[in-house]
Formats: C-alpha cells, sequence, structure tokens
C-alpha cells in the first residue's frame, strides 16, 4: 500500500512568508490563524519555490484558540507555477505539470501530520492511493512568459483515531490556476509504527527477491525512448526503457529507477514518491502513439487514478506494463464532447511476480 514512505518531519526548505491581504492564500476574510512553513524531505534540489501554507478552522475554538482537535482541517495553498523548473517545465505539450499540485498535496499532508493531527516523529507515513482530474482543459494552458498561480483548497480529515492519534488521513483538494478552478487531487495517507513498517517492507523485499533478477536501472545494453515520444524535451527526464515486451495489446517497459532519483522530489533512500506519476505518464504517452497511433508530443493526462500493493524496493528490476482499459477493436479510440481522440489505459507495476501498484488512465490528444 506504499508508493513512497517519509519521515513525518525533515527540515523546511524555501521562504514561506506570511500572505498578503489580497493574496490568494489569505482566503476567507479573517480565517487566517496560522502560517506555517512547508516541511519537506531533502531531495536533491528543492521541488516546490516559495509558497504560503494557511490553515483555515472552521470551528470557534480552533479560529479563537488555535485548537486542533483530531477532526477534519481546511487549509489554503498557493505558489507560483514557475517556468523555469528542469522537469515541470520540460513537457512537450503546452500544458503545466500535473505533478507540482500532485507533490503539494503529498509534502502538505507530511507536514500537517505532525502538526495538527499529533502524529508521532517516528512514523513512517505512506500512500495507499492517490488519484488526479482535470476539470477546466483550459486554464492549464501555459501562457509565457508569466508565471501562473496555483492555489489548493485542502480538506485533512483523520480516521482510525486511537488515543488522539489517527492511523490514516483522507486529503482532499480543488485546484485552481489563476483563480480559476481547473482540476482536483485526493490521496490516502496510513502512517506506520516503526516495527510495523519494518516487518511489511522485510516481507515485500523477500517476496520480491524471489522472482526479481538484475538491477534497478535499465538492463544492460537497453536504450531509452526519444524524449518527445514520452512527452518531455530532455533526455535526462526520460524514466522509462524501450519496451521489453510489446505486441498490438500492451507494452512492458523498465523503469529506470536511479535516474527517477536524479530528477524527481523526497528521492532519499526510498523510491520516490512521484516515480508512479512520472513514470506511468511516461509510459502511458508512448502506449498512445504505439497502440493508437496518436502523437505523444500532443497528448495530456487528463485523469489519473492509483492504488498501491506493495513496497517498491529501490535495488531490485521495476517494470510497468500498459494495455487498453476496455476491450474492442486495437487502435480503436474514443472521442470526448468535442471531437478530440482519447483513450483510458491500465497500468501495472510490477517487481518480479509482485504488484507493486496499478493505475488507471485517460491520454487525450489536443489538435
Amino acid at each position: 500500500m506504499n508508493l513512497s514512505s517519509s519521515p513525518s518531519t525533515a527540515p523546511s526548505t524555501g521562504p514561506t512568508s506570511a500572505p498578503s491581504p489580497g493574496s490568494p492564500a489569505a482566503g476567507r476574510a479573517g480565517a487566517v490563524t496560522d502560517v506555517a512553513p512547508l516541511q519537506v524531505p531533502p531531495p536533491a534540489a528543492v521541488f516546490l519555490g516559495p509558497h504560503h501554507l494557511v490553515h483555515r478552522p472552521d470551528t470557534p475554538e480552533g479560529f479563537l484558540l488555535s485548537a486542533t482537535p483530531p477532526g477534519r482541517h481546511r487549509f489554503g495553498f498557493s505558489a507560483r507555477l514557475s517556468e523555469g523548473h528542469p522537469l515541470c517545465s520540460d513537457s512537450t505539450a503546452p500544458f503545466h505539470d500535473m505533478l507540482y499540485p500532485m507533490e503539494s498535496l503529498r509534502q502538505m499532508a507530511i507536514f500537517a501530520a505532525g502538526r495538527y493531527f499529533r502524529v508521532p516523529a517516528d512514523r513512517r507515513i505512506l500512500l495507499a492511493d492517490c488519484a488526479f482530474a482535470i476539470t477546466g482543459l483550459s486554464s492549464w494552458q501555459r501562457d509565457a512568459p508569466a508565471d501562473a498561480r496555483l492555489t489548493l483548497d485542502l480538506d485533512l480529515t483523520p480516521a482510525d483515531v486511537v488515543n488522539g492519534v489517527p492511523r490514516s488521513m483522507d486529503c482532499g483538494a480543488s485546484i485552481s490556476i489563476d483563480d480559476e478552478e481547473c482540476g482536483t487531487v485526493r490521496a490516502r495517507l496510513v502512517f506506520l509504527m516503526p516495527g510495523v513498517y519494518r516487518n511489511h517492507r522485510a516481507d515485500s523485499r523477500r517476496e520480491s527477491e524471489l522472482t526479481a533478477d538484475g538491477n534497478s536501472g535499465l538492463p544492460p545494453g537497453h536504450g531509452t525512448p526519444g524524449a518527445e515520444l514520452v512527452g518531455r524535451c530532455s533526455l535526462r527526464n526520460v524514466l522509462i526503457g524501450l519496451p521489453l515486451e510489446e505486441d498490438d495489446e500492451s507494452l512492458t517497459f523498465p523503469v529506470n529507477i536511479p535516474a527517477a532519483r536524479e530528477v524527481l522530489p523526497d528521492s532519499g533512500s526510498e523510491v520516490p514518491a512521484a516515480l508512479f506519476l512520472e513514470a506511468s505518464r511516461q509510459a502511458a504517452l508512448f502506449g498512445v502513439g504505439e497502440l493508437y497511433g496518436l502523437t505523444p508530443g500532443h497528448a495530456v493526462l487528463t485523469r489519473w487514478e492509483a492504488v498501491f500493493r506493495g513496497f517498491a524496493e529501490p535495488g531490485l528490476p521495476l517494470v510497468c506494463s500498459v494495455r487498453p482499459q476496455h476491450r474492442g477493436a486495437p487502435g480503436e479510440v474514443l472521442r470526448d464532447a468535442a471531437g478530440r481522440p482519447f483513450a483510458e489505459l491500465s497500468i501495472v507495476f510490477t517487481q518480479g511476480m509482485r504488484v507493486v501498484a496499478e493505475v488507471s488512465t485517460s491520454v487525450l490528444q489536443i489538435c
């Protein structure tokens, strides 16, 4: 059930300041009671730039006394979608990267778990499932050179509370770009005690080692697809290899974990949290070109849903298999209300014979 694990405390990175009265982070008049610095695991390069995180209590005691009972808490997050990010600004399609709000939600929830929900610092924080959906495509259009403003209205709700400490938390947010609501994102976090985490991790490792052979990079001599075939401009950001197996209905790709740890956030000793989103996106874009004849460089994911079945080990080979989600004639595409072609795909990540994650996604051709 793990996408990636992260300690519940870590050094803060990136500047933080109180929102000005007119900023989107300020939200409703009189609702701002706390501005919290972002705490993130230290990646090779800071993923989030300057940002605001605002606590918005919706009870009298929370507003007046800053009380934090273990119920739902609301937050406002705002940041600039910079055009200079080496990964998020590297898309061939002229759209803002969905990785930014997904990772923002995850990091905000990790911070809030310790600050507002009393999760002890030694708990391991795992992602059990997560999803996003684009509801207004025009707002995602990049208009260089101006930076766009991203805002998230977050609801964080603890679950399975024992002695005031939650064992899990449901996270959801609406996404707005330049004040236009245009998407949703959600996730479920699980908080494990150290001993439980070690036992689950050891069991997963033993099961993978029985059937997984090789290292966590690409097979020796195995090449990578051209960057434009996976929706990227730079080869540095290509995280999958050429297909290991392919037929008319499916493709199987090796995932380059060492390359992912160089370019993705939260890449300490674990498989980076964002690997499954980025690798599945690249596999899906390559897949719509091979299976449907669409153009990967002019396609965008409009829906992505993932469920995690176990721990991905950073030292073992990881592969992802792509196939059409619905049975039908080979290469038959669907059409949206505007007549644009799109495909719905299922993607499964495995280490050896063990399923690590299952993904469902929709890819829209922009034409």
